[in-house]
């Protein structure tokens, strides 16, 4: 069975049941539209501020002129501009004023249901019951009441159908008993027929609905199978880079090592050579600091003796003395020279060493960050793969729109709004 043109074809049957003959104008409409319901059905049609400003205007002429027609236009009005408290308020005042004006009366009941205030619709239906004839009316009059004794066998399919778990099952059967006096002749077999034709319509659209669902399910079965698949490989993929992370970083931390020995190495001989040299310095300095303490010793006795002898000789001494001071001077010169020169290829070595110790550090970071950012892969990993361990439930865009449907009044008795104002119009 080819489910959409059954359903497209049940609509078209649902909508001329309903319909009929445009929900069919009074007579005082039917010679003619009134002007203030032509600006309605013209200008007030327009959405957006204008066309609310008609309505309101309109709104307040129809309760100067307790003209319930006018209201009944109010309201669809309102329906157009999907104001539908609004447009229940005007229903409801056309029933005050006319409880016989059947037109309100459907489009009251219809508003409330397609807001799903079930409670509310079936109050409504209650005291509907009270003002339908209970025989057969002839004419005009006897169509008004199939008009709308079709739409009840449509919402009571509605109710106890797709809804019925959404609805009062004792003011259902209220509802019912309330209107089953009037469901005489032919208005029993149109009940039963738009009563019939929403179970069918219902039963259409859940197996449509059904077919979708396990259609989306076996879908998203097969996109977890794969999307199981790519997590799986991702996975595998982290634990190699991971691993490759760590022996990188044990790598550079065991070459970095044996750089380490090769730099003691290199600057051992530095540090003893400069230690050597050190202790040379030491040992010239207290000789230079001895030879010139005797320098300025033998310096005072020459300015006290006036032994020439003793003289001649102690200038001898402080001259031999004095020779010996430059000779230390020069070593010293020398030594501290070596000493520099050492300490400068030290100082160059080291700054390699510090060098080679922050190139080895910074690849090193790189790598703990990579092994970081990848335990934060596989987190988020374990994330979706929890998210994709839930069982498929099918719930597709499609089947969302199909529950939503199959829900839904407009599914089964939809109001024909654009035909009524085209009939009002007399077009």
């Amino acid at each position: 069975m080819n489910l959409p043109r059954v359903i497209a074809g049940m609509m078209v049957v649902t909508l001329l049941s309903i319909v009929g003959s445009g929900l069919l104008v009074d007579d005082a409409l039917a010679n003619g539209p009134d002007p203030l319901v032509q600006d309605l059905l013209t200008d007030g049609w327009q959405v957006g501020p204008d066309g609310m400003d008609v309505v309101r205007r309109a709104n307040v002429t129809a309760g100067e002129r307790h003209d319930p027609d006018i209201y009944y236009v109010v309201g669809l009005a309102q329906l157009r501009h999907h104001q539908y408290d609004a447009a229940a308020e005007a229903f409801s005042a056309a029933i005050k004023l006319d409880r016989m004006h059947y037109r309100s009366w459907r489009g009251l009941i219809w508003v409330r249901t397609l807001q799903e205030k079930f409670d509310n619709a079936l109050v409504q239906t209650i005291q509907l019951g009270k003002e339908l004839p209970t025989s057969e009316a002839v004419g005009d009059e006897e169509t008004k009441v199939l008009e709308t004794v079709r739409l009840l066998g449509r919402l009571f399919g509605f109710y106890e159908g797709p809804r019925i778990g959404d609805v009062s099952g004792t003011l259902v059967q209220r509802a019912r008993d309330a209107v089953t006096p009037a469901l005489v002749g032919k208005r029993q077999a149109e009940f039963e027929n738009n009563y019939q034709d929403v179970t069918t319509l219902f039963t259409a659209s859940t197996t449509e609905h059904q077919d979708a669902k396990d259609d989306a399910i076996v879908k998203e079965q097969m996109e977890k199978l794969q999307t199981q698949q790519d997590l799986a490989m991702r996975r595998r993929q982290i634990d190699i880079d991971k691993q490759q992370a760590t022996q990188r970083i044990d790598q550079l931390r065991s070459d970095w090592s044996v750089e380490v020995q090769k730099f003691d190495t290199l600057e051992a001989p530095l540090n003893n050579g400069i230690g050597q040299l050190e202790s040379q310095q030491r040992v010239i300095r207290r000789e230079l600091s001895l030879l010139v303490n005797d320098i300025f010793q033998l310096t005072a006795e020459l300015e006290k003796t006036k032994d020439q002898g003793r003289r001649d000789r102690l200038q001898r001494e402080i001259i031999r003395l004095e020779r010996l001071v430059n000779d230390y001077e020069r070593d010293l010169a020398l030594v501290q020279a070596e000493g520099r020169r050492l300490t400068s290829s030290r100082n160059v070595l080291r700054t390699r060493r510090l060098q080679a110790q922050q190139q080895f550090e910074a690849e090193i970071k790189q790598h703990a960050d990579r092994r970081k950012d990848l335990e934060r892969a596989e987190k988020r990993l374990d994330l979706e793969t929890r998210r994709n361990n839930r069982p498929a439930t099918g719930n597709s865009t499609k089947v969302r729109v199909l529950n939503a449907k199959a829900s839904s009044i407009r599914t089964y008795a939809d109001f024909p709004l654009e035909v009524e104002r085209l009939t009002l119009l007399g077009n």
